[in-house]
């Protein structure tokens, strides 16, 4: 059966489906855009927008497996994203799927900015449905968008001295891979597993080697910079956790037998 990604016109959901295509599977997503693009890679792709439940509910038909990636760092309608996450919910259980996996930013105690509570909440509706599934609570992704948006948000020193434990795309996508391969036939419960990065380092030491892969500026064209909302938003998340202290959660990376360092 089927594993379906959805908002997969996102560049990390994007990249997802297609190691999972990569890998064998019989892939479907959802994307706002890009359609054609993904069916003409071999991803069954629904056009809809990430809130859209009818239509997330309709592609997920016969689907085992629903991956959602939250995201929505740096934005400041945090109602978009807790939206979207409850939207798949309904329909993840409307469908009558057999399995989700759920990609959230890690935890603290109390989550202390909108984001994480937002994650928080979508994460505990999904615990609630009557099927199983798999919370992956992983740390700082490293992408280009992500530098972009650290360069052009112009970070205060507080916040360039944060700890942080980027987590490779790549890495992660082989992790979800690496899940949907360990399908069993459990009916019921909520996993969360801890996908920490291999190192941690300062914040500013990781926008260093990030633009220095890109051969010392980020991209300078087409760099949005933040409205000052998303860039309070922003800030409120960068004050962390990057990665989960909590013996109770299991490594990802252990449990499931991928290297987080793709050269690993």
């Amino acid at each position: 059966m089927p594993v379906l990604v959805h908002a997969a016109h996102r560049p990390v959901a994007r990249t997802v489906a297609r190691h999972l295509l990569a890998a064998g599977g019989q892939v479907r997503a959802t994307a706002a855009d890009g359609v054609a693009l993904l069916r003409a890679e071999g991803v069954f792709t629904a056009a809809c927008d990430p809130d859209d439940e009818g239509v997330l509910e309709a592609a997920l038909t016969q689907v085992h497996t629903l991956v959602v990636l939250l995201g929505g760092l740096g934005r400041a309608d945090v109602g978009a994203v807790r939206a979207e996450g409850l939207a798949a919910a309904r329909a993840a259980d409307g469908a009558a799927v057999q399995r989700a996996v759920l990609v959230t930013l890690p935890q603290g105690r109390e989550p202390g900015d909108p984001l994480r509570r937002v994650h928080a909440e979508v994460a505990d509706a999904f615990a609630a449905l009557p099927l199983p599934s798999v919370e992956v609570r992983t740390g700082l992704l490293d992408t280009p968008a992500t530098t972009d948006l650290l360069l052009a948000a112009g970070l205060p020193e507080p916040e360039r001295s944060t700890p942080v434990a980027p987590v490779d795309v790549g890495a992660l996508a082989a992790l979800v891979v690496a899940i949907d391969d360990a399908r069993s036939r459990a009916t019921g419960g909520h996993l969360v597993v801890a996908a920490d990065g291999p190192d941690r380092r300062p914040l500013a030491d990781h926008v260093a080697d990030a633009t220095a892969r890109t051969g010392g500026t980020g991209r300078l064209a087409g760099r949005r910079v933040p409205s000052e909302a998303d860039r309070s938003a922003l800030l409120g998340t960068l004050a962390g956790p990057w990665w989960t202290d909590d013996a109770d959660v299991p490594d990802a990376w252990s449990l499931f037998a991928v290297a987080p360092d793709p050269a690993g």
